[in-house]
């Protein structure tokens, strides 16, 4: 089996979407749907350290090239930890290391100018892209799947939001073996499922923290895990309820209860650790990115603001709870169909919007504890308790 472009055979195929960690798991399903059509297809992905790192280990994924920039921000150093297994190249020395890669086939789910430029740069003779200012004229093909919605219909109740505008950039493409186009091919495969991001959960297990591996280990029960962190003002729910919930999910659960202290702010949400007993739980210092994967790999349940550890939790399997305020969940949560998981918003008249400030913040407020933790209940097999 194999995919052609212009009737070409593509032995190799370079996926890059630059950042976010969010976006990147949400690339996820180009692997496996690209692997799925051509088991010997060779595939690589570009991204940046802090963000790609979280590819290592996948089944799906031959090569992974980690550019490495300089982020700004409180949660920039901590957050990316030191990579398990991959180094990470500059700009300057990833071009070589991608034309030694030799890839057929690039294509680009970000299309900034650093990614379209490293892309032109290296060689690479086909790379698809989208049609964002001048930059459109570094691809060889564009694809816009706003343009036409019709012929990406069928795409989106298959792989909706984010994951099908990450999955129509392979429209060009075409399956060999059964002569249709990627559109169709994926139809006939996929028909009746809704896909999923899909993380190596074995994996990341190995990498959590031996002194939570030992207090998990004791109370024989995987914890819940709480991430209030939020890179908007915006996407934050209240400190007070979060208070609740952390009182909820204390007196109605015996699982073990961990909180992701956002980066910066140890002082705000000190007050958590109050609330949990010692022997339970407890706040925890910012971890890095590998140790947070481990966590998430050993967890029962997961509630999250909208942010790159959510996306996480869902491609590792994890029972999510996503908490949405001015961002659209129908974008950036489209898995309630794919598995264990459960978005949350108040649907305030004004949402969804890009403020990542807002002097009449109503739409995360207006979730409330009680109800959040009944979603919590439930997916923990505890709803008629």
């Amino acid at each position: 089996m194999s995919w052609l472009l212009e009737g070409r055979t593509l032995n190799s195929l370079l996926i890059t979407r630059l950042r976010y960690l969010g976006d990147v798991v949400m690339a996820t399903p180009l692997l496996e749907v690209l692997r799925k059509g051509d088991p010997q297809l060779r595939l690589g992905f570009l991204a940046e350290k802090n963000h790609g790192l979280i590819l290592e280990g996948h089944p799906h994924l031959d090569q992974l090239h980690l550019l490495d920039t300089t982020r700004h921000g409180a949660d920039a150093k901590a957050r990316a930890g030191d990579s398990t297994s991959v180094g990470a190249f500059s700009p300057k020395d990833m071009i070589p290391n991608l034309i030694n890669s030799h890839y057929d086939l690039a294509v680009d789910l970000f299309f900034n100018p650093r990614s379209a430029w490293l892309l032109r740069m290296a060689g690479i003779r086909h790379r698809i892209g989208g049609t964002r200012g001048s930059r459109r004229w570094l691809y060889s093909h564009t694809v816009v799947p706003s343009e036409n919605q019709n012929r990406f219909h069928g795409l989106f109740q298959i792989a909706p939001g984010g994951m099908g505008e990450h999955l129509a950039r392979l429209s060009p493409l075409v399956h060999e073996e059964s002569n249709l186009s990627f559109l169709d091919w994926f139809a006939e495969q996929y028909r009746g499922r809704v896909i999923a991001p899909r993380l190596p959960r074995k994996f990341w297990a190995r990498q959590i923290d031996d002194n939570l591996h030992q207090l998990i280990n004791e109370s024989m029960q995987p914890p819940n895990i709480l991430t209030p962190g939020a890179t908007w003002a915006a996407k934050e729910w209240p400190l007070e309820n979060w208070e609740r919930l952390v009182q909820g999910l204390v007196d109605a659960t015996t699982n073990p209860l961990f909180v992701l202290q956002p980066p910066g702010e140890a002082k705000a949400w000190s007050a958590l650790g109050k609330m949990i007993p010692a022997s339970r739980g407890k706040v925890l210092p910012v971890l890095n990115l590998p140790k947070v994967l481990g966590l998430l790999s050993s967890s029962a349940l997961l509630v999250s603001v909208d942010g790159g550890i959510m996306h996480a939790g869902v491609g590792l399997g994890v029972p999510t709870i996503g908490l949405f305020g001015p961002t659209d969940p129908t974008l950036w949560f489209p898995y309630e169909k794919a598995g264990p998981f459960r978005v949350m918003t108040s649907k305030a008249h004004c949402s969804p919007c890009d403020l990542h400030e807002c002097n009449q913040f109503i739409c995360l407020p207006e979730i409330y504890p009680a109800q959040v933790l009944e979603k919590c209940l439930d997916l923990l097999g505890k709803g008629g308790d």
